[in-house]
C-alpha cells in the first residue's frame, strides 16, 4: 500500500514547532525543578565547543550564516534584519516561531509559553549555548532579548576589541 508523501512544507512546520516545544518544555521542566537553565546551556555549550572547528579562519558573516541555517532557523524564528560583515554579524529574530505556524498547531506565543510555565527571557537563555564553540574559534558570541526580539551577534576578536576600546574611551 502506497503512502501519500507529506509536502515538506508540512514537515518542515512540524519539526520546527517539535523542537521549540521541546526547548520551551526543558526549559518549563527545569525551572519546576528549581535547576538553572543556565547548566543546561553551560553542558550543552561545553559538549559542542569544538564542533564549530571547521568554521575557524572565516568571517563572523559565514560563521553567522552556517549558525543560522543549521542552528537557529530551525527553531522555527524568523530573520527581522540582519547586518552580515566578515569582522561583525548581527541578526534580529523573532524571539519564537512566527505566528502562523503557531496558529498550525492551535496555539499562540503566550499559550506555548505559559503552557509549560516560562516565560520569553527564560527560554532565550538558550542562546547562551554557542559562546563557547564561538570562543574556540576566536570570536565572540553576545545575544539579548529586548522588546520580543531576540539580537544575536558574533565578532571576531579584533573587533569585539574595537568595540571595546570605543566604549572605554566614551567612558573616560
Amino acid at each position: 500500500m502506497a503512502v501519500a508523501r507529506t509536502p515538506k512544507g508540512v514537515l518542515l512546520d512540524g519539526a520546527q514547532m517539535t523542537l521549540m516545544s521541546l526547548l520551551v518544555g526543558t526549559a518549563g521542566f527545569l525551572k519546576e525543578r528549581g535547576i538553572p537553565m543556565a547548566e543546561l546551556v553551560s553542558h550543552i555549550g561545553e559538549s559542542f565547543a569544538d564542533s564549530w572547528g571547521s568554521l575557524e579562519g572565516r568571517g563572523a558573516d559565514e560563521v553567522m550564516k552556517h549558525l543560522l541555517d543549521l542552528q537557529l532557523l530551525p527553531l522555527g524564528v524568523e530573520v527581522l534584519s540582519s547586518e552580515l560583515k566578515p569582522d561583525k554579524a548581527e541578526v534580529v529574530l523573532t524571539a519564537l516561531p512566527g505566528k502562523a505556524v503557531l496558529e498550525k498547531f492551535g496555539t499562540t506565543p503566550r499559550d506555548l509559553l505559559r503552557g509549560f510555565g516560562v516565560n520569553q527571557q527564560e527560554v532565550a537563555l538558550i542562546y547562551g549555548m554557542f559562546e563557547p564553540a564561538a570562543k574556540a574559534i576566536g570570536m565572540r558570541w553576545t545575544h539579548q532579548l529586548k522588546g520580543g526580539k531576540q539580537t544575536v551577534r558574533l565578532e571576531s576578536k579584533a573587533a569585539s576589541r574595537k568595540t571595546g576600546a570605543r566604549r572605554t574611551a566614551s567612558k573616560s
